[in-house]
């Protein structure tokens, strides 16, 4: 089978079924895996579909959003590390800025620090360090998405404009090879605001968001500075990148030692 007509088969079947996994195309079309990626990111470029972690899904499966307290419960144990990790980037007397998302709050819930401004849209975030008395918190306004907890929209990003972070920690829906995506434009804007008023942009997110694409990208890798994750980068394209990128990669070892 052409290249070509394995790729528009691989589409219709993604259409038809609404999902699919990489395995279960590299049988049906008696191909290697690695191709069947290849050809899934081919389609994904060409915006057939959406890539996931471990196969693929029809453009209007992807766009799907989560609502907050669905996202909260998912891979906890898996965020509890993350922030655990990212937590000793920050300094003390630094203004630090933390996106609205769950893996974000595990963040604001272990928070330690003291003489530190806290710069964030999230209301479960400001809501959870309302009462700590040793850090300044600052709290972007805006139109309020009740979906999320975050506040989005001209007047956030207005304020994101004006203001200077050292560092900002921002969580996404889906990491792929080329950045960070999330399904709602109004907070890929307000994510992109963060990341141009940030010394230092740190992602905080775990591996079961590998190729995930979601409906909009807020970054591409060389606006990334750190990667915080919860376990080393499978095997594969994945490593490959990780050695050939400038992005510092920073994760558990899953030992209770930490990896760079």
């Amino acid at each position: 089978m052409f290249a070509d007509e394995r790729k528009a088969r691989i589409a219709q079947h993604v259409l038809i079924q609404k999902r699919a996994t990489v395995s279960e195309l590299a049988q049906m079309f008696q191909a290697s895996e690695s191709t069947i990626r290849r050809d899934l990111q081919e389609l994904e470029e060409q915006g057939v579909l959406h890539r996931t972690h471990g196969g693929a899904v029809a453009k209007e499966v992807a766009a799907f959003e989560p609502t907050w307290s669905e996202k909260r419960i998912q891979n906890q144990e898996a965020k509890t590390r993350i922030a655990a990790l990212a937590l000793e980037l920050v300094r003390p007397g630094q203004v630090v800025l933390l996106d609205a998302g769950t893996t974000t709050y595990e963040l604001a819930r272990q928070w330690r620090h003291e003489g530190v401004t806290v710069v964030t849209n999230s209301l479960d975030i400001a809501s959870e360090l309302s009462s700590r008395r040793e850090m300044d918190l600052v709290m972007l306004g805006g139109q309020f998405r009740a979906k999320t907890g975050a506040f989005v929209g001209p007047f956030a990003e207005r304020m994101l404009d004006e203001l200077h972070v050292d560092i900002a920690f921002l969580g996404a829906n889906g990491v792929d090879f080329r950045g960070i995506t999330t399904p709602n434009p109004q907070e890929a804007a307000v994510k992109r605001a963060m990341v141009k008023c940030a010394d230092r942009v740190v992602l905080v997110a775990d591996r079961t968001k590998l190729h995930q694409t979601a409906f909009v990208r807020v970054a591409t890798w060389d606006e990334i500075d750190t990667w915080v994750s919860d376990g080393p980068l499978p095997d594969g394209e994945w490593r490959q990148w990780q050695a050939e990128t400038e992005v510092e990669f920073i994760c558990d070892n899953e030992d209770g030692g930490v990896m760079g």
